[in-house]
């Protein structure tokens, strides 16, 4: 009987830990996710991603979804210490680590999620990844968010009013464009933005729209400004365990078959459809989503101007890359690439 349960406890232990193989030599990859069950990630991507693993390997390895192993801060150092297989960082969240991903963070790049994360993996393979600032984890794709928003409590009628206010900021360049706004910057993960409002300790929050839905901003934050040329972008990377990767063996090549620009293209088109769903539903929610009117853009393209030639200097100087030739590729490729 003590053998008996020994066995169960040992064969428990193996399908808990990352990458483990069954008898029947099935690998089950771990895949982290931090943002809601009910997010489209969750719902669409990554769902669809895992059966594309499933069908090249003939069903030799999946991917399983879990939740809630790390914070959202926490994603990258879980992945390289082998705590799970798989996982998506946002950049923001890491400024002392990631300065190249600022590329596509830029505003005015004027593309949309699908094209703007294709373009992203391509100059990121080209060029990014010579500096090595994932060290520690393969990237298998990348992603970007929506048009960053700026979602309140209050309405505004010119950028002069967001002097002052309590906004909840995601990193990287929306770090910069508060402080050219004059915004008191918060830092806050995504799930803690809701409640920072509802206590009265924000004014409100950048995010993209789909976070009306899957964050329940819409309950708290009714009134949304959206920038012509985006306020933000945000980017994150889709990283996984390079032991984990390897000891799939003639697999590995069938798993990286469908992932690369393939994944961050069906990224992209998740990230497309959550925020044309979200905005439809915060509308009928009595939401008040508007654009800024001409002279809030022409002075916003002022501010952003010398935020992008500093990001040129600072990455052209200490990544040692041509920063200049990088964005104009990027926004290149964005501008044209078709579906």
């Amino acid at each position: 009987m003590i053998c008996r349960l020994l066995g169960l406890a040992f064969l428990a232990v193996i399908a808990l830990s990352p990458g483990a193989t069954s008898a029947q030599g099935t690998t089950v990859l771990r895949l982290s996710t931090w943002v809601p069950p009910g997010h489209e990630l969750n719902r669409t991507v990554f769902p669809t991603w895992a059966r594309s693993v499933e069908r090249v390997t003939d069903g030799r390895v999946k991917v399983e979804i879990q939740h809630d192993l790390a914070a959202a801060d926490r994603q990258f150092d879980l992945v390289r210490d082998g705590k799970a297989d798989i996982g998506y960082v946002f950049h923001g969240y890491h400024p002392d680590r990631f300065l190249l991903p600022q590329l596509a963070e830029l505003p005015g790049t004027g593309a949309d999620q699908v094209a703007a994360s294709v373009a992203y993996w391509r100059v990121h393979e080209a060029i990014l990844a010579k500096a090595e600032e994932h060290r520690g984890v393969a990237v298998i794709g990348v992603m970007l968010h929506g048009q960053g928003v700026l979602h309140l409590k209050q309405p505004i009628t010119q950028l002069a009013d967001l002097r002052g206010l309590r906004i909840r900021v995601p990193g990287g360049v929306s770090t910069a464009i508060t402080a050219a706004l004059g915004i008191r910057p918060i830092s806050l993960g995504p799930l803690q933005a809701y409640a920072a409002m509802v206590e009265g300790r924000a004014d409100g929050a950048f995010f993209p729209m789909e976070s009306k839905e899957s964050f329940r901003l819409m309950e708290v934050a009714k009134h949304s400004v959206e920038m012509p040329v985006g306020f933000y972008d945000g980017t994150f990377s889709i990283v996984m365990n390079p032991a984990a990767l390897d000891r799939l063996g003639a697999d590995r090549a069938a798993l990286l078959s469908v992932s690369g620009e393939r994944l961050s293209a069906l990224a992209g088109r998740g990230w497309r459809a959550a925020d044309a769903r979200a905005r439809s539903v915060a509308t009928v929610a009595g939401n008040i989503l508007s654009v800024a009117d001409a002279a809030m853009e022409l002075e916003f393209e002022d501010i952003f101007g010398p935020i992008e030639t500093a990001w040129i200097i600072k990455a052209s100087r200490e990544r040692k890359i041509d920063a200049r030739a990088a964005l104009a590729e990027y926004r290149s490729i964005a501008r044209t690439f078709s579906e």
